[in-house]
């Protein structure tokens, strides 16, 4: 994944950012999420990650301060010109003569922000989480239960989107219906509506309604993370339906593996319940307490304190 620079004016304001010069940069790509601080690029014990927003502080404009013009523009020559994507300088500090003449050559954006460095560099990680996330949209229902998030995904008119309504009715929260953005940070994967979704449900036979309007605004949530997939299928297509609940089942999802239900469905199967029942049993088994292995070994003792046949 990656941002250009562009990204970072876009959100100035958001940031507090002022670019300085090096627009004809701003299509420059930021690839790593890791904010920089280049004391050690400086004093040439390390090469600069050309990747990666690169913030100076106080430390680093002290260290370059006592040194000559000259002796600024070669340390600075090799780190402005390695392909780093942009610079931002914190505490509202004037850049270096050499730095700015170097930032307009190379066409390296050259921003200035008024936040103390940690702060700025704490508010940029989160964005650049964000941004760089790796993305993918499904098309199902994400509703959160009992603080986990439902992924309920199936064939279209298998009764996904009124599942979730009766999930809300329940006092349970909608997140997005039909399309679900989903990304990734970390080992968490996290789902949110598709603009200009959001909120809005079709329900067959009542068209397109907005789940806030209906049920309270406490009734909603704009993003979740996802813990567990439900996939809903034709009784009379599905395969041979799991009886004791020992198996466990993942579906990959940008490269994490999230627990995975499939439920058949039919006439008078209350689907909703099933989904509350297996997210309670989930929330179970990450407590340590797994029913199917426990009633398992109850199953074993029994048979071993049977007498042998005859």
């Amino acid at each position: 994944m990656a941002i250009t620079v562009q990204r970072l004016v876009d959100e100035a304001d958001r940031l507090g950012l002022r670019l300085l010069c090096g627009g004809k940069g701003l299509s420059r790509e930021i690839r790593n999420r890791e904010v920089q601080k280049p004391g050690l690029v400086l004093t040439g014990l390390q090469r600069p990650h050309g990747d990666a927003v690169h913030v100076l502080g106080k430390a680093e404009v002290e260290y370059l301060s006592a040194r000559s013009v000259d002796e600024q523009r070669r340390i600075l020559m090799d780190y402005v010109r390695s392909g780093v994507p942009c610079v931002v300088l914190c505490w509202g500090l004037k850049p270096f003569t050499a730095l700015l003449a170097l930032a307009k050559e190379s066409d390296v954006p050259l921003f200035t922000t008024e936040q103390p460095t940690g702060d700025f560099i704490r508010e940029l990680q989160g964005f650049l989480d964000h941004e760089l996330a790796s993305r993918e949209e499904r098309h199902g229902v994400l509703v959160q239960v009992h603080d986990l998030g439902v992924l309920i995904i199936g064939a279209s008119g298998i009764g996904k989107s009124e599942t979730a309504l009766e999930l809300v009715l329940r006092g349970h929260r909608m997140v997005a219906d039909d399309r679900v953005s989903l990304s990734r940070t970390g080992d968490e994967l996290t789902g949110t509506g598709v603009e200009p979704l959001g909120h809005f449900m079709e329900v067959r036979g009542l068209g397109v309604i907005h789940a806030g309007d209906l049920f309270g605004q406490a009734s909603v949530v704009e993003f979740a993370r996802v813990d567990m997939v439900v996939e809903l299928v034709d009784w009379s297509r599905a395969p041979a339906a799991d009886r004791t609940g020992l198996e466990s089942y993942t579906a990959e999802i940008l490269g994490l593996h999230i627990s995975h239900i499939l439920l058949p469905v039919r006439p008078g199967r209350n689907i909703s319940t099933i989904i509350e029942v297996a997210v309670r049993n989930q929330i179970l088994r990450q407590r340590g307490i797994h029913s199917a292995e426990r009633f398992e070994e109850l199953v074993k003792s029994g048979l071993r304190g049977l007498p042998p046949e005859q």
